[in-house]
């Protein structure tokens, strides 16, 4: 079990890496543009759309990929072999929008769900 452990940890290291690196990449494509730029780059993602109390909008793309378990090669000389677990990887991309319809602030949220 301590090895099962690591290797949430390291997968919890990588996704805030990637997280941050995508949080960036948001702002610098987004941050300021008309909605309909987001719209287009996020054409295949389904989308929500929640109103705020300050008059701005919420719109978010969650995108869902099934990532099938692995077994984790340890070399040759290991007693058992460790297998990672099927995984579902939630990716949601957050814009808020005022009332003109241009982009304030961009977010990034990404989550893995066991099956």
């Amino acid at each position: 079990m301590n090895t099962m452990n690591r290797i949430l940890v390291l997968l919890v290291i990588l996704l805030f890496a990637a997280g941050c690196s995508m949080q960036a990449k948001l702002n610098r494509d987004f941050k300021g543009e008309h909605l309909e730029e987001a719209t287009k780059a996020f054409s295949d993602i389904p989308a929500a759309k929640i109103p705020m109390n300050n008059g701005h909008t919420k719109h978010i793309y969650t995108k869902e990929e099934r990532l099938t378990g692995t077994t984790i090669n340890q070399g040759t000389k290991t007693l058992d072999p460790i297998h990672s677990p099927s995984v579902t990887k939630v990716e949601q991309f957050i814009f808020i929008v005022d009332e003109n319809g241009l982009i304030i602030s961009t977010q990034y949220e990404s989550s893995y769900k066991r099956l």
